[in-house]
């Protein structure tokens, strides 16, 4: 058979793309075996953890956790965006601005991903001894663990605030991940 100069050029482009979709569906299924595994430790983690739930410790921590929720972080926004322009000072204005748009974002981002993925919450584990993950979203608030709108809202605030105040990371991003966490 005689191959001109273009049909040698696709067959190694028909080549290099068999060979991308065969290495792209091993990193597929790596990485979702790999999710699995996550999945694993963090219903055994949370089950672990869940045990301490009633102690006042924890408890506290829960409550000092809601303020990574988006009502407290757009309160934040507002007021520095407030207290920046009846001061003048423009960068708390800028903050104020950047950490609603960012956490307006996130809010956004949260809710169009909770109506892709249905998760039970920690709770509905231990209460009721159910759990799923799964395709597909759900209208009840038991059913919509994923994403955190916590770690969402908390580390978009962060990284406003970095952004416009560069000089005080990485405290905004530390304080982030512990609301983050508490608030899981």
């Amino acid at each position: 058979m005689c191959y001109g100069p273009g049909m040698i050029e696709d067959k190694n482009r028909e080549a290099s793309a068999e060979s991308i979709a065969q290495a792209g569906s091993s990193v597929g299924e790596e990485l979702a075996s790999a999710a699995e595994a996550v999945e694993k430790v963090d219903v055994a983690v949370g089950k672990k953890l869940a045990g301490d739930r009633e102690r006042p410790a924890v408890k506290l921590a829960g409550k000092v956790g809601k303020l990574g929720d988006q009502e407290p972080l757009y309160a934040l926004g507002t007021t520095l965006l407030v207290i920046g322009c009846v001061a003048r000072h423009r960068r708390c204005a800028a903050a104020g601005v950047s950490m609603l748009a960012a956490v307006g974002a996130a809010d956004a981002g949260k809710s169009l991903t909770k109506k892709l993925v249905k998760r039970t919450r920690p709770h509905v584990l231990l209460e009721e001894g159910r759990y799923a993950a799964e395709q597909g979203g759900s209208a009840r608030k038991k059913e919509q663990s994923f994403p955190s709108g916590h770690v969402a809202g908390s580390v978009a605030a962060a990284q406003a605030m970095g952004r416009v105040f560069p000089e005080s990371r990485p405290w905004p991003m530390l304080v982030a991940a512990g609301l983050g966490v508490l608030g899981c």
